[in-house]
Protein backbone atom coordinates (compact mmCIF):
# COMPACT_ATOMS: atom_id res chain seq x y z
CA UNK A 1 0.00 0.00 0.00
CA UNK A 2 2.86 2.38 0.85
CA UNK A 3 4.46 1.61 -2.51
CA UNK A 4 1.21 2.41 -4.35
CA UNK A 5 0.95 5.72 -2.53
CA UNK A 6 4.57 6.58 -3.25
CA UNK A 7 4.07 5.93 -6.98
CA UNK A 8 0.62 7.50 -7.32
CA UNK A 9 1.12 10.91 -5.74
CA UNK A 10 3.84 12.26 -8.09
CA UNK A 11 2.12 10.80 -11.15
CA UNK A 12 -1.18 12.49 -10.34
CA UNK A 13 0.51 15.75 -9.38
CA UNK A 14 2.31 15.73 -12.74
CA UNK A 15 -1.13 15.65 -14.39
CA UNK A 16 -2.14 18.82 -12.58
CA UNK A 17 -4.02 17.42 -9.58
CA UNK A 18 -3.74 18.64 -5.99
CA UNK A 19 -3.32 15.38 -4.08
CA UNK A 20 -4.23 15.19 -0.39
CA UNK A 21 -3.15 12.14 1.65
CA UNK A 22 -4.24 11.71 5.25
CA UNK A 23 -1.13 9.75 6.23
CA UNK A 24 0.98 12.76 5.24
CA UNK A 25 -0.98 15.55 6.84
CA UNK A 26 -2.67 13.85 9.80
CA UNK A 27 -0.65 12.48 12.70
CA UNK A 28 -1.49 10.03 15.42
CA UNK A 29 -3.82 11.52 17.97
CA UNK A 30 -5.42 13.88 15.46
CA UNK A 31 -7.92 11.70 13.58
CA UNK A 32 -10.92 13.24 11.92
CA UNK A 33 -9.55 16.74 12.04
CA UNK A 34 -11.33 19.66 10.44
CA UNK A 35 -8.78 19.51 7.62
CA UNK A 36 -9.66 15.91 6.77
CA UNK A 37 -13.39 16.60 6.82
CA UNK A 38 -12.94 19.56 4.52
CA UNK A 39 -10.83 17.56 2.09
CA UNK A 40 -13.26 14.63 1.97
CA UNK A 41 -16.18 16.90 1.18
CA UNK A 42 -14.19 19.08 -1.19
CA UNK A 43 -12.42 16.48 -3.33
CA UNK A 44 -13.36 15.71 -6.94
CA UNK A 45 -12.21 12.08 -6.72
CA UNK A 46 -10.99 9.64 -4.08
CA UNK A 47 -8.69 6.62 -4.08
CA UNK A 48 -9.08 4.26 -1.11
CA UNK A 49 -5.99 2.09 -0.61
CA UNK A 50 -6.40 -0.95 1.63
CA UNK A 51 -3.84 -3.49 2.71
CA UNK A 52 -4.23 -6.51 5.02
CA UNK A 53 -3.23 -4.56 8.15
CA UNK A 54 -5.49 -1.62 7.32
CA UNK A 55 -8.46 -3.92 6.74
CA UNK A 56 -7.86 -5.76 9.98
CA UNK A 57 -7.07 -2.90 12.33
CA UNK A 58 -7.93 0.57 10.98
CA UNK A 59 -11.22 1.81 12.37
CA UNK A 60 -10.64 5.31 11.03
CA UNK A 61 -9.99 4.25 7.42
CA UNK A 62 -13.31 2.41 7.43
CA UNK A 63 -15.06 5.54 8.67
CA UNK A 64 -13.32 7.61 5.98
CA UNK A 65 -14.54 5.08 3.42
CA UNK A 66 -18.09 5.48 4.77
CA UNK A 67 -17.99 9.24 4.24
CA UNK A 68 -16.62 8.97 0.71
CA UNK A 69 -19.11 6.26 -0.26
CA UNK A 70 -21.91 8.35 1.21
CA UNK A 71 -20.95 11.17 -1.15
CA UNK A 72 -20.68 8.65 -3.98
CA UNK A 73 -24.24 7.38 -3.41
CA UNK A 74 -25.75 10.86 -3.84
CA UNK A 75 -23.36 11.49 -6.73
CA UNK A 76 -21.70 14.54 -5.32
CA UNK A 77 -18.51 12.48 -5.64
CA UNK A 78 -18.50 10.71 -8.99
CA UNK A 79 -15.23 8.84 -8.72
CA UNK A 80 -14.17 6.50 -5.92
CA UNK A 81 -11.44 4.06 -6.91
CA UNK A 82 -10.78 1.10 -4.57
CA UNK A 83 -7.29 -0.33 -4.27
CA UNK A 84 -7.24 -3.54 -2.22
CA UNK A 85 -3.59 -4.56 -2.41
CA UNK A 86 -1.61 -7.44 -0.96
CA UNK A 87 -4.64 -9.59 -0.12
CA UNK A 88 -7.56 -11.38 -1.76
CA UNK A 89 -9.52 -11.61 1.47
CA UNK A 90 -12.58 -9.71 0.29
CA UNK A 91 -14.75 -11.58 2.80
CA UNK A 92 -12.64 -10.12 5.61
CA UNK A 93 -12.90 -6.65 4.11
CA UNK A 94 -16.66 -7.00 3.85
CA UNK A 95 -16.93 -8.15 7.46
CA UNK A 96 -14.89 -5.15 8.57
CA UNK A 97 -17.37 -2.77 6.95
CA UNK A 98 -15.92 -2.13 3.48
CA UNK A 99 -18.86 -3.76 1.65
CA UNK A 100 -19.92 -0.64 -0.25
CA UNK A 101 -16.38 -0.13 -1.51
CA UNK A 102 -16.19 -3.77 -2.62
CA UNK A 103 -19.34 -3.31 -4.70
CA UNK A 104 -17.64 -0.46 -6.57
CA UNK A 105 -14.63 -2.71 -7.11
CA UNK A 106 -16.79 -5.45 -8.66
CA UNK A 107 -18.46 -2.96 -11.02
CA UNK A 108 -15.08 -1.63 -12.15
CA UNK A 109 -13.71 -5.13 -12.65
CA UNK A 110 -16.66 -6.09 -14.87
CA UNK A 111 -16.82 -3.04 -17.09
CA UNK A 112 -15.96 -3.63 -20.74
CA UNK A 113 -13.59 -0.71 -21.31
CA UNK A 114 -10.48 -0.57 -19.15
CA UNK A 115 -11.61 -2.83 -16.31
CA UNK A 116 -9.89 -2.67 -12.96
CA UNK A 117 -7.06 -5.26 -13.11
CA UNK A 118 -7.59 -8.25 -10.87
CA UNK A 119 -3.91 -9.12 -10.77
CA UNK A 120 -0.57 -7.72 -11.92
CA UNK A 121 0.48 -6.13 -8.68
CA UNK A 122 0.96 -2.57 -7.54
CA UNK A 123 2.52 -1.15 -10.71
CA UNK A 124 -0.35 -2.27 -12.93
CA UNK A 125 -2.90 -0.88 -10.48
CA UNK A 126 -1.07 2.46 -10.39
CA UNK A 127 -1.04 2.67 -14.19
CA UNK A 128 -4.76 1.92 -14.28
CA UNK A 129 -5.50 4.64 -11.71
CA UNK A 130 -3.38 7.25 -13.46
CA UNK A 131 -5.16 6.58 -16.74
CA UNK A 132 -8.48 7.27 -14.99
CA UNK A 133 -7.42 10.91 -14.50
CA UNK A 134 -7.27 13.16 -17.52
CA UNK A 135 -4.63 15.89 -17.34
CA UNK A 136 -6.00 19.11 -15.86
CA UNK A 137 -6.31 21.71 -18.60
CA UNK A 138 -8.14 24.42 -16.69
CA UNK A 139 -8.56 25.50 -13.08
CA UNK A 140 -10.95 23.45 -10.99
CA UNK A 141 -14.21 25.33 -10.39
CA UNK A 142 -15.96 26.07 -7.14
CA UNK A 143 -17.70 23.44 -5.02
CA UNK A 144 -21.43 24.21 -5.08
CA UNK A 145 -22.43 20.84 -3.61
CA UNK A 146 -20.12 21.37 -0.65
CA UNK A 147 -21.65 24.83 -0.19
CA UNK A 148 -25.08 23.19 -0.26
CA UNK A 149 -24.10 20.66 2.42
CA UNK A 150 -22.59 23.46 4.51
CA UNK A 151 -25.87 25.38 4.42
CA UNK A 152 -27.70 22.31 5.72
CA UNK A 153 -24.96 21.85 8.32
CA UNK A 154 -25.44 25.42 9.55
CA UNK A 155 -29.02 24.57 10.59
CA UNK A 156 -27.78 21.44 12.35
CA UNK A 157 -25.14 23.46 14.18
CA UNK A 158 -27.79 25.91 15.37
CA UNK A 159 -29.96 23.02 16.55
CA UNK A 160 -27.07 21.43 18.41
CA UNK A 161 -26.22 24.72 20.14
CA UNK A 162 -29.81 25.07 21.33
CA UNK A 163 -30.21 21.42 22.31
CA UNK A 164 -27.21 19.04 22.19
CA UNK A 165 -29.44 15.94 21.92
CA UNK A 166 -31.14 16.89 18.66
CA UNK A 167 -28.41 15.63 16.30
CA UNK A 168 -28.34 12.22 17.97
CA UNK A 169 -32.12 12.06 17.78
CA UNK A 170 -32.08 12.94 14.08
CA UNK A 171 -29.35 10.37 13.42
CA UNK A 172 -31.40 7.65 15.12
CA UNK A 173 -34.43 8.56 12.98
CA UNK A 174 -32.19 8.14 9.91
CA UNK A 175 -31.33 4.66 11.24
CA UNK A 176 -27.62 5.43 11.33
CA UNK A 177 -25.18 2.63 11.96
CA UNK A 178 -22.89 2.58 14.98
CA UNK A 179 -20.04 3.84 12.83
CA UNK A 180 -22.13 6.73 11.57
CA UNK A 181 -23.19 7.62 15.10
CA UNK A 182 -19.50 7.98 15.98
CA UNK A 183 -19.30 10.78 13.39
CA UNK A 184 -22.48 12.45 14.62
CA UNK A 185 -21.07 12.57 18.15
CA UNK A 186 -17.72 13.95 17.05
CA UNK A 187 -16.73 17.46 18.09
CA UNK A 188 -15.51 18.44 14.62
CA UNK A 189 -17.40 17.84 11.40
CA UNK A 190 -20.46 16.16 12.90
CA UNK A 191 -22.92 18.63 11.39
CA UNK A 192 -21.42 18.35 7.91
CA UNK A 193 -21.47 14.56 8.12
CA UNK A 194 -25.12 14.47 9.22
CA UNK A 195 -26.03 17.04 6.55
CA UNK A 196 -24.78 14.67 3.90
CA UNK A 197 -26.76 11.79 5.38
CA UNK A 198 -29.91 13.91 5.26
CA UNK A 199 -29.33 14.84 1.63
CA UNK A 200 -28.74 11.17 0.90
CA UNK A 201 -31.98 10.26 2.70
CA UNK A 202 -33.94 12.63 0.46
CA UNK A 203 -32.48 10.96 -2.62
CA UNK A 204 -33.20 7.46 -1.29
CA UNK A 205 -36.81 8.34 -0.46
CA UNK A 206 -37.57 8.82 -4.16
CA UNK A 207 -35.16 6.38 -5.79
CA UNK A 208 -36.28 3.30 -3.89
CA UNK A 209 -39.96 2.54 -3.57
CA UNK A 210 -39.22 -0.10 -0.93
CA UNK A 211 -37.40 2.36 1.33
CA UNK A 212 -39.49 4.12 3.95
CA UNK A 213 -38.59 7.79 4.02
CA UNK A 214 -37.11 8.59 7.45
CA UNK A 215 -36.18 12.16 6.55
CA UNK A 216 -39.37 13.87 7.81
CA UNK A 217 -38.96 12.29 11.23
CA UNK A 218 -35.29 13.27 11.27
CA UNK A 219 -36.30 16.87 10.60
CA UNK A 220 -38.96 16.55 13.32
CA UNK A 221 -36.22 15.49 15.74
CA UNK A 222 -34.62 18.91 15.26
CA UNK A 223 -37.70 20.81 16.44
CA UNK A 224 -36.28 21.20 19.93
CA UNK A 225 -33.41 23.23 18.46
CA UNK A 226 -34.96 25.11 15.51
CA UNK A 227 -37.91 27.43 15.15
CA UNK A 228 -40.56 27.03 12.46
CA UNK A 229 -38.88 29.42 10.03
CA UNK A 230 -35.56 27.56 10.32
CA UNK A 231 -37.28 24.20 9.84
CA UNK A 232 -39.00 25.51 6.71
CA UNK A 233 -35.70 26.74 5.29
CA UNK A 234 -34.01 23.44 6.14
CA UNK A 235 -36.76 21.48 4.39
CA UNK A 236 -36.42 23.66 1.31
CA UNK A 237 -32.66 23.00 1.31
CA UNK A 238 -33.14 19.23 1.56
CA UNK A 239 -35.93 18.68 -0.96
CA UNK A 240 -34.03 19.22 -4.24
CA UNK A 241 -31.68 16.39 -3.29
CA UNK A 242 -34.50 13.96 -4.06
CA UNK A 243 -34.05 14.71 -7.79
CA UNK A 244 -31.87 12.37 -9.84
CA UNK A 245 -28.84 14.53 -10.78
CA UNK A 246 -28.50 12.76 -14.14
CA UNK A 247 -32.05 13.76 -15.06
CA UNK A 248 -31.52 17.27 -13.70
CA UNK A 249 -28.42 17.69 -15.87
CA UNK A 250 -30.66 18.01 -18.94
CA UNK A 251 -31.96 21.29 -17.53
CA UNK A 252 -28.61 23.06 -17.64
CA UNK A 253 -26.50 21.15 -20.14
CA UNK A 254 -27.48 23.33 -23.09
CA UNK A 255 -26.70 26.51 -21.17
CA UNK A 256 -22.99 25.88 -20.67
CA UNK A 257 -22.10 27.22 -24.10
CA UNK A 258 -21.59 30.93 -24.63
CA UNK A 259 -22.63 30.70 -28.27
CA UNK A 260 -25.40 33.02 -29.40
CA UNK A 261 -27.50 30.25 -31.02
CA UNK A 262 -28.64 28.27 -27.97
CA UNK A 263 -32.47 28.09 -28.14
CA UNK A 264 -32.75 25.31 -25.49
CA UNK A 265 -36.01 23.37 -25.21
CA UNK A 266 -36.94 20.34 -23.12
CA UNK A 267 -40.11 18.27 -23.42
CA UNK A 268 -40.39 17.09 -19.83
CA UNK A 269 -42.67 14.12 -19.22
CA UNK A 270 -43.99 15.16 -15.81
CA UNK A 271 -47.26 16.33 -14.34
CA UNK A 272 -46.56 19.35 -12.18
CA UNK A 273 -44.70 22.64 -12.48
CA UNK A 274 -43.31 22.06 -8.98
CA UNK A 275 -41.45 19.03 -10.36
CA UNK A 276 -39.87 21.13 -13.11
CA UNK A 277 -38.77 23.73 -10.58
CA UNK A 278 -37.13 21.09 -8.36
CA UNK A 279 -35.18 19.74 -11.35
CA UNK A 280 -33.94 23.23 -12.14
CA UNK A 281 -32.89 23.77 -8.52
CA UNK A 282 -31.05 20.42 -8.51
CA UNK A 283 -29.41 21.26 -11.85
CA UNK A 284 -27.81 24.39 -10.35
CA UNK A 285 -27.03 22.45 -7.13
CA UNK A 286 -29.37 24.64 -5.11
CA UNK A 287 -27.13 27.69 -5.34
CA UNK A 288 -28.79 30.71 -3.70
CA UNK A 289 -30.03 33.03 -6.44
CA UNK A 290 -28.69 30.49 -8.93
CA UNK A 291 -31.55 30.69 -11.45
CA UNK A 292 -34.65 32.62 -12.50
CA UNK A 293 -37.80 30.73 -13.41
CA UNK A 294 -41.36 31.63 -14.34
CA UNK A 295 -44.41 29.53 -15.13
CA UNK A 296 -47.65 30.35 -16.88
CA UNK A 297 -50.85 30.23 -14.88
CA UNK A 298 -53.47 27.67 -16.01
CA UNK A 299 -55.25 28.74 -19.17
CA UNK A 300 -58.59 29.13 -17.39
CA UNK A 301 -57.07 31.74 -15.07
CA UNK A 302 -56.03 34.04 -17.90
CA UNK A 303 -58.30 36.90 -19.02
CA UNK A 304 -60.14 36.22 -22.28
CA UNK A 305 -59.65 38.59 -25.20
CA UNK A 306 -60.20 38.61 -28.95
CA UNK A 307 -56.61 37.79 -29.90
CA UNK A 308 -55.60 34.52 -31.57
CA UNK A 309 -54.46 31.65 -29.32
CA UNK A 310 -50.84 32.16 -30.39
CA UNK A 311 -50.94 35.91 -29.70
CA UNK A 312 -52.66 35.38 -26.36
CA UNK A 313 -50.09 32.77 -25.31
CA UNK A 314 -47.21 34.96 -26.45
CA UNK A 315 -48.56 37.91 -24.46
CA UNK A 316 -48.90 35.71 -21.37
CA UNK A 317 -45.32 34.47 -21.77
CA UNK A 318 -44.00 38.01 -22.12
CA UNK A 319 -45.81 39.05 -18.95
CA UNK A 320 -44.17 36.19 -17.03
CA UNK A 321 -40.76 36.86 -18.59
CA UNK A 322 -40.89 40.48 -17.47
CA UNK A 323 -40.50 39.14 -13.94
CA UNK A 324 -37.95 36.49 -14.93
CA UNK A 325 -35.79 39.11 -16.65
CA UNK A 326 -36.46 41.68 -13.90
CA UNK A 327 -37.61 44.37 -16.36
CA UNK A 328 -39.45 47.42 -14.92
CA UNK A 329 -43.20 47.49 -15.65
CA UNK A 330 -43.16 50.35 -18.18
CA UNK A 331 -39.93 49.42 -19.93
CA UNK A 332 -40.30 47.63 -23.30
CA UNK A 333 -39.39 43.94 -23.27
CA UNK A 334 -37.10 43.31 -26.24
CA UNK A 335 -33.51 42.53 -27.18
CA UNK A 336 -32.56 46.12 -26.52
CA UNK A 337 -33.62 46.03 -22.86
CA UNK A 338 -32.90 42.37 -22.06
CA UNK A 339 -29.45 40.80 -22.25
CA UNK A 340 -28.29 37.35 -21.28
CA UNK A 341 -27.36 37.51 -17.61
CA UNK A 342 -25.13 35.40 -15.42
CA UNK A 343 -28.07 33.30 -14.17
CA UNK A 344 -29.87 30.65 -16.25
CA UNK A 345 -33.43 31.76 -17.00
CA UNK A 346 -36.35 29.37 -17.45
CA UNK A 347 -39.95 29.42 -18.63
CA UNK A 348 -42.32 26.53 -17.87
CA UNK A 349 -45.35 25.91 -20.10
CA UNK A 350 -47.82 23.11 -19.38
CA UNK A 351 -49.08 21.40 -22.54
CA UNK A 352 -52.38 20.54 -20.85
CA UNK A 353 -53.32 24.23 -20.96
CA UNK A 354 -52.34 25.08 -24.55
CA UNK A 355 -52.24 23.39 -27.96
CA UNK A 356 -48.80 21.98 -28.70
CA UNK A 357 -48.74 23.68 -32.11
CA UNK A 358 -49.38 27.05 -30.47
CA UNK A 359 -46.69 26.41 -27.87
CA UNK A 360 -44.17 25.56 -30.60
CA UNK A 361 -44.88 28.77 -32.50
CA UNK A 362 -44.53 30.86 -29.37
CA UNK A 363 -41.30 29.11 -28.31
CA UNK A 364 -39.71 29.80 -31.68
CA UNK A 365 -40.79 33.44 -31.57
CA UNK A 366 -39.43 33.82 -28.04
CA UNK A 367 -36.12 32.29 -29.08
CA UNK A 368 -35.95 34.78 -31.90
CA UNK A 369 -35.75 37.42 -29.19
CA UNK A 370 -34.07 35.61 -26.31
CA UNK A 371 -31.99 32.73 -27.65
CA UNK A 372 -30.65 31.77 -24.20
CA UNK A 373 -34.10 31.33 -22.61
CA UNK A 374 -34.55 27.73 -21.47
CA UNK A 375 -38.12 26.60 -22.18
CA UNK A 376 -39.53 23.57 -20.34
CA UNK A 377 -42.68 22.12 -21.90
CA UNK A 378 -44.51 19.79 -19.51
CA UNK A 379 -46.12 16.82 -21.27
CA UNK A 380 -47.68 14.49 -18.67
CA UNK A 381 -48.85 11.70 -21.00
CA UNK A 382 -48.85 12.37 -24.73
CA UNK A 383 -45.15 12.75 -25.39
CA UNK A 384 -44.51 13.90 -28.98
CA UNK A 385 -42.63 11.55 -31.26
CA UNK A 386 -39.69 12.49 -33.47
CA UNK A 387 -41.94 13.15 -36.51
CA UNK A 388 -44.23 15.44 -34.52
CA UNK A 389 -41.26 17.29 -33.03
CA UNK A 390 -39.89 17.83 -36.53
CA UNK A 391 -43.26 19.11 -37.77
CA UNK A 392 -43.33 21.54 -34.83
CA UNK A 393 -39.94 22.91 -35.91
CA UNK A 394 -38.51 21.94 -32.54
CA UNK A 395 -35.98 19.33 -33.62
CA UNK A 396 -33.45 20.86 -31.23
CA UNK A 397 -35.68 19.85 -28.29
CA UNK A 398 -34.62 17.16 -25.83
CA UNK A 399 -37.12 14.65 -24.42
CA UNK A 400 -36.68 13.96 -20.70
CA UNK A 401 -38.83 11.25 -19.13
CA UNK A 402 -39.62 10.97 -15.44
CA UNK A 403 -41.37 7.94 -14.01
CA UNK A 404 -44.73 8.99 -12.51
CA UNK A 405 -43.97 7.06 -9.32
CA UNK A 406 -40.77 9.10 -8.85
CA UNK A 407 -42.71 12.34 -9.20
CA UNK A 408 -45.36 11.09 -6.79
CA UNK A 409 -42.82 10.02 -4.16
CA UNK A 410 -41.01 13.36 -4.42
CA UNK A 411 -44.28 15.23 -3.92
CA UNK A 412 -45.19 12.94 -1.03
CA UNK A 413 -41.86 13.76 0.62
CA UNK A 414 -42.60 17.47 0.17
CA UNK A 415 -46.00 17.07 1.84
CA UNK A 416 -44.52 15.04 4.72
CA UNK A 417 -41.90 17.70 5.40
CA UNK A 418 -44.55 20.43 5.32
CA UNK A 419 -46.64 18.43 7.75
CA UNK A 420 -43.71 18.05 10.15
CA UNK A 421 -42.95 21.76 10.02
CA UNK A 422 -46.62 22.60 10.47
CA UNK A 423 -46.77 20.64 13.72
CA UNK A 424 -44.00 22.69 15.36
CA UNK A 425 -45.05 24.02 18.74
Amino acid sequence: MDEALRLLVPRLESRGYDVFTDVEKLRGGDPWSAVLYEEMYLCDAAIVLLGPQTIATSHWVRLESDVLMGRHVVRSLRTVLPGILGTEDTAGASKRGFGALLKVQVVLQRRKLRPLPTDGGVSQFVEWVVDEFAPVTEPVGDRPFLDWAKRVASFLRTSREQNPDTLNAAAHELQCSRGELVHVRAKVGAELFLAHLMLKAAASAVADEHTEAPLPQAVAALRAGLDIGQLQQLSEELLPSCVDPDVAAHFIRNLVSEEAELRPVVFFQAWDEWTARQHVIRAVENRPDGYRIGQLPPNDELPHDESSPVTGLLNSCMAVLRKVFAVPPRMPLNTGTVQRGRLPQYLVIHSADYALEDIAQVVNRLHGLFAWLFVIILVPKDVPGSDEIRDLDLERAVLVKLAPEHEQRAYSLKCSLESVVGRVG
